[in-house]
């Protein structure tokens, strides 16, 4: 399990402090179908499941709470993939959010149970793309980075290509 690195950017000059898990098996990721509310961002989109970090709580402790609140999933293992801060103008707001890989098993993945959402699927690559439109945009972008950074990193010889279970 990765450890957590000092905050760059302190935590009382952001609107928002979230993060979002890009749960994947093989070569497919799992996504989150979101509510059509007009109280949450992106309504009706798809995504990648995650939230707000509590006051105080870290981006990984807020990792292992959001994935058990929306998925029933006990987070034991994580990789860090990236932060991202955005400063939205549009909106006059100042965001981070911290992405982190979770690689799932067959038999971890069928005891999922979706508590929050439409509904869930498990899509390839080029599955996202075509719902690219009705996309989270960043969870989009960090999706494309993923995909797109295995094969980079394999072909470079820096990636893991094991596989495991």
């Amino acid at each position: 399990m990765a450890q957590s690195s000092p905050d760059p950017v302190p935590k009382a000059s952001l609107d928002l402090d979230s993060i979002s898990a890009l749960i994947y098996m093989g070569r497919r990721y799992l996504l989150q179908h979101r509510e059509d509310r007009s109280d949450i961002a992106y309504p009706n989109c798809w995504g990648m499941f995650g939230g707000a970090c509590e006051p105080g709580e870290s981006a990984a402790d807020a990792l292992r709470r959001e994935m058990l609140e929306e998925l029933n999933l006990e987070v034991v293992s994580y990789e860090p993939l990236m932060t991202c801060v955005y400063d939205l103008w549009f909106e006059s707001r100042r965001t981070r959010k911290a992405y982190f890989t979770i690689e799932l098993s067959e038999r971890q993945a069928a005891k999922l149970v979706l508590s929050e959402g439409q509904g869930m699927a498990w899509l390839g690559f080029d599955e996202v793309l075509v719902r690219a439109d009705s996309f989270v945009p960043y969870d989009l972008a960090a999706i494309a980075l993923h995909y797109r950074g295995i094969d980079r990193a394999r072909s470079r010889g820096r990636a893991d290509t094991s596989g495991g279970e």
